[in-house]
Formats: structure tokens, C-alpha cells, sequence
């Protein structure tokens, strides 16, 4: 550990816990032991899933299901989650995977916060009941007043005034499973149950079908660019996840900004690398971490808002991170992915 690094923990406001390669607890400050009601410190040298067995709601042990000793190399983390302690204490718990040059893991930093932090989340969750029933009222009216008009005139109705209107309820009705979708996957995302199902990934292609599925919906194919190296990035991800974080990207771009839509995919030595750019006003720099918060719509509204918030949640569930580049023209968007595929499939 850097010198001093033991004076600094003392001083944070959450808890800290440093578990080395042989599983074993290496020290603690005592802001996690009044967070747990353990003697943490005077436990150092034992195993953490002894001295420290966190457990979810479904009573597995937070050791055990993550592995970050023996799992995924190229994890770089996990993201924080509500985990429960024997003796009834709860914490929100997260962890940071420190590794060597070769990616075997060298020591795990986690940090608890105490679940105080739900009586925020709560207050956010009567926000988001209060905006999402705004959302649904505008379609849900649209199904109706059209159904009904459907109903009681159909014999009236020209074909063409009949086809408008189905089109219509068809658009409304894939906004309401969008909108459905999407909240979905804050509740997954902010309780930490989002699940992945990770297999090999070829980036390039479903960057390619999502381009696709926007010039089949109406939108003009001079607007894409795609830029990608020769060699193919080897990604392991969730691919329904990975395309939903293409396609809210892609949209977002589309909603607002403007010009060409660019889509670049690369690599370094740890990262597979996604950025959307557009040609828009782009995002002013003191709104460049709100962008990734619940409800942001920009100067230019549409949307539920909900879309680049479950774009960090996605992309933090795999080990990455995604920023906003201060770049000039336009608004472009950075996902950072770990690279490269688990030892057992080379």
C-alpha cells in the first residue's frame, strides 16, 4: 500500500476494507467497524468471507458468487450492492479489484456506505413514480382515443385513416414496453440484481444492426458513419445488454444532437472501446456527469430521461466506465469495456 495510505482511509466517510490475494483481511478503518458492529481491525490476517460473510437477499455469499480471486480477469470491479451481515447489520457494499501487470489479482479495496442512503433512493423512487406516470399518461390517452375511434367508426373510416391510426397504437405501444423496459432495469441496477450473460462478443456487427434497425425505421443512412480497426476487439459481455447500450446511445445522438451520427470501435491494452459522437450543440461541461442521471433531457426534449442512466448502470455491471469527452463539435460519448476473453476460451 502507498505510504500514508492508512492516515488517508481514517479520514474517508465510508468504510474501507483491503483483502489481499490469499483471501485474508489486511486492514480496515473504523469507519467500517461501526458501519458492521465488528472488531475488523483486530481481525486482520483472517479470511474475509469468516471475519466479514456479506450476503444478499437470497442469502448467497458476496465472496463466493463474485470470485474475484479465481473469476473474470479482466473485472475491474463490482458495482455496490445491498448486502446483509449475521449479525442483522446491512450494508451497501462495493468493491475495487487491484491487479498485477499479468491480471492475477493483487488486492481487493471495498467500500461500504450505511443504507441510510435508501431514504434517498426512496425519495428518488416517488420522483420517478411521479415523472414515469407523466410519461405514460401521453401514449396510454393516444391507445385509447384512437381504439375507441377504431371501434365506433370503423365502417366510416377510409383505409388509409384506419392504417394511420393502427400505426399509431403500434408506436404508442412500443413506447409503453420501452418506457417498461427501462424501468426494469433501474430497479435491477439500483438494487444490484442485474444478471449477465456473458459469451464472446463481435462489437463491430452489433454496432452494424443497430445502424440497421435505424434506417429500417426512417431515419436517412447518410446520417451513420461506422470506424472501426481491421483487427476485431475481443469483448465478453452480455450481448442483449451490450445492444441496449448501443441503441440508447444511438438514439440519444439522434434525439439531440445533430449532423452525422459517428460511431468509432477500437481497443487499448485493457479496454475495448465504444464513442458516439454527433455534431450537435453538444453538453455543456457542468452537465457532463448529469447527462448519466434519472431524467436528463438536455435543451432538447424527448424521451423518458431514462436512457444514458441505464446506459452507466449497464456499462458499470460489466467493469467499465462511460464519460462524456471534451472534445469540440457535437456531444461524444466514451464507453470504456474491459478487454479480452477469459483463459479458458483462448
Amino acid at each position: 500500500m502507498p505510504v500514508g495510505w492508512a492516515a488517508a482511509v481514517e479520514r474517508l466517510p465510508e468504510g474501507v476494507v483491503v483483502i489481499d490475494d490469499q483471501r485474508r483481511l489486511v486492514s480496515a478503518n473504523r469507519r467500517a467497524e461501526r458501519l458492521t458492529g465488528l472488531p475488523l481491525r483486530q481481525l486482520t490476517g483472517q479470511s474475509a468471507d469468516v471475519v466479514l460473510p456479506l450476503r444478499d437477499n437470497q442469502y448467497r455469499l458476496w465472496w463466493d458468487y463474485q470470485n474475484p480471486w479465481t473469476g473474470l480477469h479482466i473485472r475491474s470491479g463490482a458495482p455496490e450492492q445491498d448486502l446483509r451481515l449475521p449479525n442483522g447489520r446491512s450494508v451497501l457494499f462495493a468493491a475495487s479489484y487491484h491487479r498485477h501487470p499479468d491480471r492475477s489479482l493483487d488486492y481487493i479495496v471495498g467500500t461500504m456506505r450505511s443504507t441510510h442512503v435508501r431514504e434517498r433512493l426512496e425519495a428518488d423512487s416517488s420522483a420517478l413514480i411521479s415523472t414515469v406516470a407523466h410519461e405514460l399518461r401521453s401514449p396510454l390517452t393516444s391507445v385509447r382515443g384512437f381504439s375507441r375511434t377504431l371501434r365506433q367508426r370503423w365502417t366510416q373510416l377510409a383505409d388509409e385513416q384506419k392504417q394511420w391510426m393502427l400505426q399509431a397504437i403500434e408506436t404508442d405501444a412500443q413506447r409503453l414496453s420501452r418506457l417498461v423496459g427501462e424501468l426494469l432495469d433501474i430497479s435491477r441496477i439500483d438494487a444490484g440484481r442485474l444478471r449477465l450473460r456473458q459469451q464472446p462478443i463481435d462489437l463491430g456487427t452489433l454496432v452494424t444492426d443497430q445502424v440497421e434497425r435505424l434506417v429500417t425505421a426512417g431515419h436517412d443512412p447518410a446520417r451513420f458513419a461506422i470506424v472501426q480497426a481491421p483487427e476485431p476487439p475481443e469483448l465478453w459481455g452480455d450481448e442483449d445488454r451490450v445492444v441496449q447500450v448501443i441503441s440508447n446511445l444511438l438514439e440519444n445522438a439522434l434525439r439531440h444532437g445533430a449532423g452525422t451520427v459517428t460511431v468509432s470501435i477500437g481497443q487499448d491494452a485493457e479496454h475495448v472501446i465504444l464513442m458516439v459522437g454527433d455534431e450537435g450543440p453538444g453538453i455543456p461541461t457542468e452537465s457532463r456527469e448529469a447527462v448519466f442521471g434519472r431524467f436528463w433531457q438536455g435543451s432538447t426534449h424527448g424521451g423518458s430521461g431514462l436512457g444514458l442512466y441505464v446506459v452507466r448502470g449497464l456499462v458499470q455491471a460489466h467493469g467499465g466506465r462511460v464519460e462524456v469527452l471534451d472534445v469540440p463539435g457535437g456531444a461524444t460519448i466514451r464507453v470504456l469495456l474491459p478487454a479480452g476473453l477469459p483463459e479458458s476460451l483462448r
